[in-house]
């Protein structure tokens, strides 16, 4: 009978290291993912808002060429000009400001 328990007890330490180290296994693979995923730092970015006077054959879109942070699709920039001045096209006159976001890296 004594051996029969000291069996059992030598089985369930054996299953408790084994249930450990596959947990321990398991959360460094899991750490080492998301360090490999996050790894790279993020470039930090700051934006302010500049009120620009639209010039006699300016375009939103000549506009957010030249506001545009570098690598930015100039398409999404006239997106966020649009949003930010509440238009619903591109069109604006000659003598008119509009707000245009201009992101910097910090």
């Amino acid at each position: 009978m004594e051996r029969r328990t000291q069996r059992r007890v030598v089985r369930k330490s054996r299953k408790i290291r084994k249930n450990t180290f596959v947990l321990l296994t398991m959360a460094l693979i899991l750490c080492l993912g998301t360090l490999a995923m996050g790894g790279e730092k993020g470039v930090q970015t700051k934006t302010y808002y500049e009120c620009v006077q639209v010039q006699k054959g300016d375009s939103i879109w000549e506009i957010a060429e030249e506001y545009k942070m570098e690598g930015t699709d100039t398409e999404q920039m006239v997106d966020e000009i649009l949003e930010v001045n509440g238009l619903k096209n591109t069109n604006v006159r000659a003598g008119e400001s509009i707000i245009v976001p201009v992101t910097k890296a910090a």
